[in-house]
């Protein structure tokens, strides 16, 4: 019975890599490093939706960026702000970790949701040591 329950595992992990890869390579001729922010055509938008759930409560908080004529923004409760080149490279690094992250054991867990167009991304970090979402706000803030 355990080796049917660890090949169940085992396929439910290919499956959720596939997909994951799926939405992150929007398109099967870009590099599989191409990121959303970088994928962002005039008139489109992305969200990334960051819950953290823990022993001592939880938090959730949407990060909306826009790319209007050419121009990135970025907006979440009470800020709002034009992109500049490191701020773009602050969330092509934040993608690109994300994609790479692996599960912990930490009873703090954040979970990570991108939306763009109509696919959705969600992976969750359990570390406790990533805190990828904690260190793009404070990059671009």
């Amino acid at each position: 019975m355990k080796a049917k329950n660890y090949f169940i595992i085992l396929l439910l992990s290919i499956f959720t890599i596939n997909s994951a890869s799926a939405f992150i390579q929007l398109d099967s001729e870009q590099e599989p490093t191409t990121t959303i922010i970088e994928s962002l055509q005039n008139g489109e938008s992305y969200s990334i939706e960051i819950t953290s759930v823990g022993c001592f409560g939880g938090t959730r908080q949407t990060i909306i960026i826009k790319n209007e004529e050419g121009v990135l923004t970025v907006s979440y409760p009470d800020f709002s702000k034009t992109l500049t080149e490191e701020d773009i490279e602050a969330f092509r690094t934040f993608e690109l970790q994300l994609q790479a992250l692996h599960t912990g054991g930490c009873s703090t867990v954040d979970t990570y949701v991108l939306r763009y167009g109509g696919q959705t991304f969600q992976t969750s970090d359990g570390t406790c040591s990533w805190n990828g979402g904690k260190k793009l706000l404070k990059a671009i803030s």
